[in-house]
């Protein structure tokens, strides 16, 4: 299972730990670390980095999207060359999954034009406002998209996309 990360400075540490330990409880994946240009990312928790072997200049087909949230997120969402990037990568990956604020990443990118989403409750209005419909769910599957509310909520879905993924489930 191929697993590509989108890390950027702020981003929440345990929206991408909980997800990717819930998926390597199943498979051993393949994780590729992406961020604006290789190199150290700093998390919003303390002490808490990432190394990004990629930048945003590729777009590799991929598994799974994982776009996480945090402080950086809104800063992200208004960045054409981040938001170009996750919709090239989205198009080329099996599931897309947001975590919390992640959400308005893919909003920005046109994936959730018109369609229920969940996502950090502070954020719902920033999320109307790029064309989705929040909800209240704290998961909320939309084909092969599916958006959480939080780092828990997301860990749950990661433990059974290894087996939508090999058995070809839909969302």
């Amino acid at each position: 299972m191929h697993v590509t990360v989108l890390v950027f400075n702020g981003v929440t540490s345990r929206e991408v730990v909980l997800p990717l330990t819930a998926i390597s409880d199943a498979v051993n994946p393949t994780v590729r670390w992406v961020a604006l240009q290789p190199g150290p990312v700093h998390g919003f928790e303390p002490l808490q980095r990432f190394e990004a072997e990629a930048g945003l200049d590729t777009v590799e087909p991929t598994d799974l999207l994982l776009v996480p949230g945090g402080l950086g997120s809104v800063r992200m969402m208004e960045d054409p060359e981040v938001v170009s990037w996750v919709a090239a990568t989205a198009a080329q990956a099996r599931f897309v999954m947001s975590v919390s604020t992640g959400s308005l990443l893919l909003a920005a990118a046109g994936l959730l034009a018109d369609r229920d989403a969940s996502g950090h409750w502070l954020a719902s209005g920033v999320l109307e406002a790029a064309g989705a419909h929040p909800t209240e769910q704290l998961v909320t599957w939309q084909g092969n998209v599916v958006t959480t509310a939080g780092a828990a909520a997301a860990a749950d879905v990661a433990a059974e996309l290894p087996r939508r993924i090999e058995y070809g489930a839909p969302g």
